[in-house]
């Protein structure tokens, strides 16, 4: 019989991973829309069967269906709740040791790493590229970095160790380029080591997530004139 589930989760439980902003300063509403936006792109299936919305100074996820409870325990570990450290055994140590010390410590607002963009891509190899080496995942950017992390990979053939996960700091990056595999629509990212071809997804996702190279193109080419 059909049943529901519902958890709470306080933003100051939730990590800067889920949040990409300081866990401090965010509000509910700001937080329920950064837990659908993380579920979309981590888990889009399970996005789909829960239901995030705003509850008083927390956000409330609720499941429906005959295993409701599964679907918000899969939630709650995919967003990192209650993961907590388990000490193991203990240890004898001079009190000396522990001499607390005071310093002057500066208040410095803390550097945080901001998500620009976010798309569905295919991973080309270039500059050859072979059927049984292009990959789709998820394709971020950052003000410092690209990030690449594909739905499956292959460590065990040599010809494949590129279909992994690529880092890419923004100091590495040379140039970006418009360019096509085929007939299909791509994004160049050369570096002085690699050159690394993003293009369209096989399927067309959420609005949120789609490819526009142009759009890539216009916030890699601002960032990189500014460093």
């Amino acid at each position: 019989m059909p049943s529901v589930a519902m958890t709470k989760v306080r933003p100051s439980d939730l990590s800067f991973r889920v949040l990409q902003a300081d866990p401090e300063g965010i509000s509910p509403e700001q937080a329920a829309r950064a837990v659908t936006q993380y579920l979309q792109r981590k888990r889009a299936g399970l996005a789909g069967a829960v239901e995030v919305s705003v509850g008083t100074g927390c956000v409330t996820i609720r499941a429906r269906g005959e295993a409701p409870w599964e679907m918000i325990r899969e939630v709650e570990e995919l967003l990192g709740i209650g993961v907590e450290l388990r000490p193991e055994g203990e240890i004898e140590v001079d009190p000396a040791e522990f001499v607390v010390k005071a310093f002057d410590v500066p208040n410095v607002e803390p550097d945080l790493e901001r998500e620009l963009l976010h798309s569905r891509a295919r991973y080309f190899p270039y500059p050859v590229c072979e059927w049984f080496e292009i990959n789709t995942g998820e394709l971020s950017l950052t003000d410092r970095r690209i990030f690449y992390e594909p739905e499956w990979t292959l460590v065990e053939e040599d010809s494949l160790r590129e279909a992994g996960q690529h880092l890419i700091p923004l100091a590495q990056v040379q140039d970006v380029k418009c360019s096509e595999w085929w007939d299909i629509p791509c994004l160049l990212v050369i570096t002085r080591e690699l050159t690394y071809r993003y293009g369209w997804p096989a399927e067309r996702g959420e609005p949120e997530t789609i490819f526009d190279v142009d759009e890539w193109l216009v916030c890699l080419r601002s960032l990189l004139a500014k460093g």
